[in-house]
C-alpha cells in the first residue's frame, strides 16, 4: 500500500480543493471577519462535494479492481484491496483537513468576530 502515492490525480485535486477552507479556517482564526466567515460555508460546500467526487472515484476504481480478477485468490483479494486503501486515503485526509478549517473557525469565533 503506497497511500497517496497510488492515488489518482484527480484524487489529489480533490484533496487539494479541500485544502482552501482550511487555509480560509487559518485566516479567520487570526483575523476574524463577517465576510470570511459567509466564505467558509460556500467552500466548505465545495469541499464535500469534491470529497464524495473522490469516493466515488475510489469506489470506481476498486470495482475496476475487481472485474480484472480472474478468479477468487488472495492476491487478487490484496490487489483490490490495495486500490480501495489508496483511494480512500485522499477521502479521509480531505474530511479531516474540513475538521482542522472549521476547528480553526471556533478559535476565530472565540476571539470574538
Amino acid at each position: 500500500m503506497r497511500g497517496f502515492g497510488g492515488a489518482s490525480f484527480a484524487s489529489l485535486f480533490g484533496l487539494l480543493v479541500c485544502m482552501a477552507p482550511m487555509v480560509a479556517g487559518a485566516w479567520f482564526a487570526f483575523r476574524p471577519s463577517e465576510r470570511l466567515l459567509s466564505l467558509m460555508r460556500p467552500l466548505t460546500l465545495g469541499a464535500v462535494f469534491s470529497v464524495l467526487c473522490t469516493f466515488a472515484l475510489a469506489v470506481a476504481n476498486g470495482f475496476v479492481a475487481i472485474s480484472m480478477m480472474s478468479g477468487l485468490d488472495l492476491q487478487g483479494v490484496r490487489v483490490v484491496g490495495a486500490v480501495f486503501s489508496e483511494g480512500l486515503a485522499p477521502v479521509v485526509a480531505s474530511f479531516a483537513s474540513l475538521a482542522v478549517a472549521w476547528f480553526f473557525v471556533t478559535i476565530g469565533m472565540r476571539r470574538g468576530c
